[in-house]
């Protein structure tokens, strides 16, 4: 019996080691594994978001979303915690007092045993730590498509900023171009209206910039702004020199729908219309480690950031006469990365688009001042009239109709909107749309479309938001806005609480990191 009774308490005991601590193992894995998801969430939502209350929200607790199923796990309570690392500095991931770059996440649980209770241990305690680095850590390979309104609108003074938009907003791109990675981002800058292929080297030739008060157009036009040359207008006031200084604007042409991946194509000729200011590249920095951008890159000129002085993109010559048009843009900025897709396996598209969302460009050529250049054909619609001995558009490019759908001078923001939807969804390759709203109205504009198209009596505002991916009021959105440009007015602000920041350079910073990803680090990392 003594023997019986020992060897009892030695399978009791043999017991209580396999099956107790075996589930302790078991169940610390689990937790271990719902701190790792809980850090990781909280990093995706740093620095701006509730970072804290995701963290606890994809923790094991009672009613949370990952909570361990089949075992009695009480408490479970996570801590989440800020952190300022060094390390996740040095990757380019800053951290200020109000700004932390990681966030560690630490759980408890008690569970009861199974056979220890007969030796007094009625319950076991496990514990799991996670850490994790924010948004910026890892690089994502992207071909980003930047699509910028340089109409004329983008001449006005923006007080927010302390410059025009036009300048304004390249400010943003510098800060975009700054944050992503050159080893696996590849950039190209598009922008509307079109320009001509002569001329469009300006634009990243590094050219001086023209001040917005001396810009040279003519404000005496309430209801029509138009490009005017030097030598025919005899109120001209300005600078002489900036019609060199900018490129020469061309009527709105309407490459065919992409479905494949042959890319963006122009005419021939020095004045076939272009919507790329700059191909698909990436040297906009040295290197992922280069702090600062590469002077030489024609990226980088034509985003202002070559020299100091240097201009950068500015409106065109005429292309007041041209007004804004979305929708050939973006088909031509999704075939060109489509194209470059295909040569860069496994990347994604992003195409960022900045605008006021108001397209009302006309079907008329007719303006009111009898000093601007003659048009031959209708602003809006690009024909075989446009073609003449010094270029000639691709046979696949589309004439424009009055039905509201692609190509239209009816229902314009209408297009816009299905543009990006289209790229958004397209088969296989989807392309992620951000949308800038950079003063945009959320009362008025978009004439051409209260009545006709698929989107009658859609806003500026709600076009932007309605061409970002993702566009649900309260969900996860790719839309922005600073609404404090001059045009715009505090009913369009962005949904999503992640996405409420105002000023451009935010915007593009806030872009620029949603580009990379979060990693889980060691739990000692400094």
């Amino acid at each position: 019996m003594p023997w019986v009774a020992l060897m009892l308490m030695t399978s009791l005991g043999m017991s209580a080691l396999v099956v107790d601590v075996g589930h302790a193992m078991v169940v610390q894995r689990q937790l271990q594994s719902a701190s790792d998801a809980a850090a990781l969430a909280a990093a995706q939502n740093m620095p701006t978001g509730s970072y804290s209350a995701v963290g606890q929200t994809y923790s094991a607790g009672t009613g949370d979303k990952n909570l361990a199923s089949g075992f009695a796990i009480t408490g479970g309570t996570a801590t989440v915690t800020p952190l300022c690392l060094t390390t996740v500095s040095n990757w380019g991931v800053p951290c200020t007092s109000t700004s932390p770059n990681a966030v560690s996440v630490t759980q408890s649980a008690t569970i009861p045993t199974f056979f220890a209770g007969i030796f007094g241990v009625k319950n076991m305690t496990v514990s799991a730590t996670s850490t994790a680095a924010a948004r910026g850590s890892i690089p994502l390979p992207y071909n980003v498509a930047i699509v910028l309104d340089s109409t004329l609108s983008m001449v006005t003074y923006d007080s927010n900023c302390g410059a025009s938009q036009m300048n304004c907003a390249l400010q943003g791109v510098q800060k975009l171009l700054s944050t992503l990675y050159p080893s696996v981002n590849y950039v190209s800058l598009f922008t509307f209206p079109n320009v001509t292929t002569g001329t469009v080297g300006i634009d990243s030739n590094c050219a001086t910039a023209i001040n917005s008060s001396s810009f040279p157009y003519d404000r005496s036009l309430s209801s029509y702004i138009s490009m005017l040359p030097v030598g025919s207008y005899a109120s001209y006031r300005g600078d002489s020199t900036g019609w060199s200084g900018i490129p020469n604007a061309m009527p709105y042409t309407f490459p065919a729908i992409p479905t494949t991946t042959a890319g963006y194509t122009v005419g021939s000729g020095a004045n076939a219309p272009t919507y790329q200011v700059v191909g698909f590249s990436n040297d906009f920095r040295t290197s992922n480690q280069a702090t600062t951008l590469n002077t030489s890159s024609k990226l980088v000129k034509a985003a202002g950031g070559g020299t100091s002085g240097c201009g950068g993109m500015q409106p065109s010559n005429f292309d007041g006469d041209y007004g804004t048009y979305y929708a050939g843009a973006l088909y031509a900025a999704q075939a060109a990365l489509l194209a470059e897709q295909s040569k860069n396996p496994g990347s994604k598209n992003i195409m960022v688009i900045l605008g006021d969302g108001d397209s009302n460009s006309p079907n008329s050529s007719s303006s009111p001042d009898s000093n601007s250049p003659g048009i031959s054909s209708t602003t809006a619609q690009a024909t075989q009239s446009l073609t003449s001995s010094s270029y000639t558009y691709p046979a696949s490019y589309l004439l424009a109709t009055s039905n509201g759908t692609y190509p239209s001078w009816n229902g314009e923001c209408g297009q816009a909107v299905d543009a990006a939807k289209y790229a958004a969804t397209y088969s296989g390759n989807p392309t992620t749309i951000y949308t800038i709203a950079y003063g945009a109205s959320s009362s008025s504009g978009c004439s051409s479309d209260q009545s006709a198209g698929t989107h009658q009596g859609i806003t500026p505002c709600q076009t932007l938001q309605q061409m970002s991916t993702g566009w649900t009021s309260g969900a996860k959105t790719y839309f922005y806005s600073d609404y404090y440009a001059p045009g715009g007015d505090s009913g369009c602000q962005a949904a999503d609480k992640n996405n409420q920041v105002t000023s451009l350079n935010s915007i593009f910073e806030a872009i620029a990191t949603d580009l990379t990803s979060v990693r889980l680090i060691p739990n000692n990392t400094n």
